[in-house]
């Protein structure tokens, strides 16, 4: 009598109950023509063979694809039933992928597109920074540490005359004195940004200075300039073709979002207008 008594009998008899009641009256019981269908198709194992063979460059062995096909399933099953508990809505990376694959649909048909040579020709002829090699220049640098960096530097520019090799002035810097046919690029991960933009705007054969970089104050001789040279269409015809290709898709992505903002009736509130930019136009500000 005493167990009859027990909580803990009472909770797993009254557990057991409704579990038999909602097995025989809820909503998982329903007939087998009525449940979600799940396929696995010989298509299906083709891609997962082929996505495979890409990645490790041979095909799977019998095991390794039966690994394969047992964990697509389980992702079928899973993923079938988050979105059947509505575990995707408002999920913000469920929401990005979607967007992403909605891109790459467009991105994909736009690559495959060969583009005509007279449209490629009209980039070359009107786009010049594509087609040109950048500037380079060649230098000789002294280098102070700041401080009283600024006031050496200043004493040394002084008495430095332009045909002398200055060897063994200011501080020792690790990367060096003298830098060959740099590029802008290659100086601003060097020395900054505008380090490299100033010294490529140096007169060449004179000491300038103090250039301020990250390290610190640099007296600079250009010693050679290489200008900008437009190089032959042949050599940048594969340049322009990604250019072309990518200047469609952002066209193809602008139109499609554009036919997409008049399908849907978009609303927004009025505190959002000044960051919508060019979608202001296309959708209703109702508070």
């Amino acid at each position: 009598m005493r167990l009859l008594k027990e909580p803990l009998l009472h909770f797993v008899v009254l557990g057991g109950l409704m579990f038999a009641a909602y097995s025989a009256f809820g909503p998982t019981h329903q007939e087998a023509g009525s449940q979600p269908v799940i396929r696995m198709t010989a298509a299906d194992a083709e891609w997962l063979k082929g996505m495979w063979t890409r990645q490790w460059r041979r095909p799977p062995t019998d095991e390794e694809l039966t690994g394969l096909v047992n964990d697509h399933l389980k992702e079928e099953v899973l993923a079938h039933e988050a979105k059947a508990l509505e575990l995707d809505i408002d999920d913000t990376i469920v929401r990005r992928r979607l967007a992403q694959k909605m891109a790459f649909l467009i991105d994909d048909t736009i690559r495959t597109a060969e583009p005509p040579d007279v449209e490629l020709r009209g980039l070359y002829e009107t786009q010049p920074d594509l087609v040109r090699t950048p500037a380079r220049v060649s230098f000789t640098q002294v280098f102070f540490r700041r401080g009283n960096g600024d006031g050496r530097a200043r004493a040394t520019l002084a008495a430095l005359s332009d045909d002398v090799i200055a060897s063994g002035q200011g501080d020792r810097l690790l990367l060096g004195d003298t830098f060959s046919d740099q590029d802008e690029p290659a100086l601003g991960n060097l020395f900054g940004t505008a380090f490299a933009q100033a010294v490529l705007a140096l007169p060449a054969g004179r000491w300038s200075g103090p250039i301020e970089s990250g390290y610190g104050l640099h007296l600079v001789k250009v010693t050679a300039v290489s200008p900008p040279q437009v190089r032959p269409f042949a050599e940048v015809r594969e340049h322009l073709a990604e250019e072309w290709r990518r200047q469609r898709q952002q066209a193809a992505q602008s139109q499609l979002l554009h036919g997409l903002m008049r399908k849907y009736h978009v609303v927004v509130d009025p505190s959002v207008r000044p960051w919508l930019g060019p979608l202001a136009s296309q959708v209703k500000v109702r508070p």
